[in-house]
């Protein structure tokens, strides 16, 4: 026997369901949006110029913006009700808006608007990585969405027959989805998502911890190095000398052990490892301590491996740091990005030509050790930066795990999307500007 729940809804119940799927629409919307890097359409058409944008052929995407946007739009408002509890549909439909909205609020943290994007898994989502499945999860939702509205008339002319009226817009607004073709949008979208890289493959960091786990597998470095890479890149204003020295020597570490002793793959991050260590900053403090702290027990741990696997066959230590081989291009393109930053607020520091004094009562003369702010033009700044373009270039071609391979066939280079500074010099090994090889 099947038993059947009937909800006696109150008025605050029926704006706020009312409400709450006019919300599902607007967070889709957005959601979309913020996968594809901004609005398909300018602005939004009111019903009658969207049913004619739907009858294109062609124009998938910016259908279903068109579509999502002109469903959402009621020719009423309905006062929300926020002290009243509400219940049964309405309720529903509010968890499924606010699930979307954190939908939209992931993917803002990777790609917000208008911006660039924050993290490596942003950097793939807007080389195009996980789109299409991305937009086919979207067109899912949306067709859920639309057979409530096939339903949502009938449910409000049976909740309150003297307040047909009142509601008519709102019923009005769902039968135009109900018969609009934005059903047949969604299952295009549905169809060219099928086989495509999932969103869903991307990891999200931790923020690193304190005090720092120790790292014991291969699983805690992939952990403690994602979650420092992920916070530098966000907070690049805060690298100092310190992140610069401990990634290059992770880069370096992961390197020897990975490339057999290619003198080729170990000699730029040991270019780079070599310049970071000329640099000095202002001591670390909060989570810019800790996130040192993750890279240091990752080189650690790197450190070793390489000294009790001395001697035994590279393939037996391979499969350990393969992953961490994957994020190095990544790594390199968030040193860089600090670099630059640090360079602009004055944090790094150089040895500037010793001074001979002679301390008062003394017939001695020292050379008295003296520090200066870096500048662009220093040999040791230029030489960091040159190491950091290389390894982009070199560890993105090598890559050959990590998760950002797993989600998407070919990762993308970070380097695109982030252009080089006028003041890189020119490459003297291979005779052409690095900052026009792009």
């Amino acid at each position: 026997m099947t038993e059947t729940v009937t909800y006696r809804c109150s008025r605050p119940d029926i704006n706020a369901a009312v409400i709450a799927r006019s919300a599902i629409y607007t967070q889709l919307a957005r959601a979309s949006a913020l996968l594809v890097g901004g609005r398909p359409a300018a602005e939004v058409p009111d019903r009658v110029r969207a049913t004619a944008i739907l009858a294109r052929r062609g124009q998938s995407l910016t259908q279903l913006y068109v579509g999502l946007q002109a469903a959402a739009v009621v020719d009423r408002s309905y006062p929300p009700s926020p002290a009243v509890v509400v219940a049964g549909p309405a309720r529903s439909l509010r968890r499924a808006a606010d699930a979307i909205a954190v939908i939209g609020d992931i993917l803002a943290s990777h790609v917000p608007p208008g911006q660039t994007p924050r993290t490596p898994e942003g950097l793939a989502i807007r080389a195009g990585g996980g789109v299409q499945s991305g937009l086919a999860d979207i067109a899912r939702l949306t067709s859920a969405a639309i057979m409530i509205d096939i339903a949502l008339p009938g449910w409000l002319d049976q909740r309150r027959s003297h307040l047909t009226e009142i509601y008519r817009p709102a019923a009005e607004a769902a039968r135009w989805t109900a018969s609009s073709r934005l059903s047949a949008v969604t299952r295009e979208l549905i169809a060219l998502g099928r086989g495509q890289p999932q969103l869903h493959g991307l990891d999200i960091a931790r923020s690193p911890l304190n005090p720092a786990p120790a790292v014991r597998t291969a699983d805690d470095a992939v952990a403690a190095v994602s979650a420092a890479r992920t916070w530098m890149w966000q907070n690049a204003g805060e690298l100092t000398s310190t992140h610069l020295q401990l990634g290059t020597q992770l880069g370096l570490a992961v390197h020897v052990l990975s490339s057999a002793g290619d003198p080729e793959m170990i000699g730029g991050w040991r270019q780079a490892a070599i310049a970071a260590a000329e640099l000095r900053a202002t001591p670390l403090v909060g989570p810019a301590r800790d996130t040192a702290a993750e890279l240091t027990e990752v080189v650690r741990w790197l450190r070793s491996l390489d000294t009790v696997d001395r001697g035994e066959p590279s393939d037996r230590r391979l499969p350990q740091i393969a992953r961490l081989n994957a994020e190095l291009p990544f790594m390199a393109a968030t040193l860089h990005k600090g670099l630059s930053a640090a360079l602009q607020r004055r944090d790094l520091f150089v040895k500037d030509e010793g001074v001979l004094q002679r301390p008062a009562g003394s017939l001695v003369f020292r050379a008295a050790e003296r520090w200066r702010p870096a500048v662009r033009g220093d040999d040791v700044v230029q030489d960091l930066a040159r190491a950091l373009v290389q390894r982009q270039d070199a560890d993105s071609d090598h890559a050959q795990a990590g998760h950002s391979a797993r989600a998407f066939p070919n990762p993308p280079r970070p380097r695109r999307s982030m252009p080089e500074p006028s003041w890189l010099p020119a490459d003297p090994s291979s005779g052409r500007d690095v900052r026009r090889s792009r």
